[in-house]
């Protein structure tokens, strides 16, 4: 019984595992299509698809607070105030740089990088693509590969391959257990017989 129920307990823990690598597989494969549309269709520069999104810093502007080939994670850009270390976009490429000034009459703001010596052009609101939450130093290299389209397929490729051997690990446990079931029915149908064997040889020994 104690090893009946500690396999038990191991299948339990194996399949909410697994069920949880599915749910966190289908949350990346939502992402990385999000952002795959968003970046292809929309031209967004910084998709996020569950309300934050990732981006890289290309410069050193940003010393010491951000290193370059830093990741960011980005969030959305309500209640800008100085101080707050943004990503806004004019052109091609977006801008990560702290606020230093907001004029609310004119509905523009001034952003400026910690290691540089002069202050960017006003810039509107509309601009701003989010706030930086955090930063992980250096992983950028890896997130500017999977942020280009190459890599988002390639991403997509390897969560389905890992999604299909979930698939199949599961209907082979289901095999083995149906064989298992199997297995313990023909040793009970044996047992029976055994029994019953048994019975009928102390009843013969009996009427002697």
């Amino acid at each position: 019984m104690g090893l009946a129920k500690r396999r038990a307990r191991e299948k339990a823990g194996s399949k909410a595992g697994k069920a949880i690598a599915v749910i966190l597989v289908v949350l990346v494969a939502y992402c990385c299509v999000y952002s795959l549309a968003a970046k292809m269709i929309a031209g967004e520069s910084i998709p996020k698809p569950l309300g934050f999104g990732v981006g890289v810093v290309l410069t050193g502007s940003m010393e010491p607070a951000l290193h370059e080939n830093s990741l960011i994670i980005v969030t959305g850009a309500s209640n800008v105030k100085v101080g707050d270390v943004i990503v806004y976009q004019t052109g091609g490429t977006p801008v990560v740089h702290r606020v230093i000034d907001i004029d609310e009459s004119a509905g523009t703001f001034t952003a400026q990088g910690d290691a540089n010596n002069a202050p960017d052009d006003p810039v509107t609101f509309s601009k701003i693509k989010g706030k930086v939450a955090f930063a992980i130093p250096y992983l950028g290299l890896a997130a500017r590969f999977i942020q280009t389209t190459p890599g988002l397929i390639m991403v997509l490729i390897v969560l389905f391959v890992l999604f299909f051997l979930s698939v199949r690990t599961r209907e082979q446990e289901q095999q083995e257990d149906v064989g298992s079931s199997d297995i313990k029915a023909e040793i009970e149908e044996l047992r029976a017989m055994l029994e019953k064997a048994a019975q009928g040889s102390e009843n013969s020994e009996d009427k002697q």
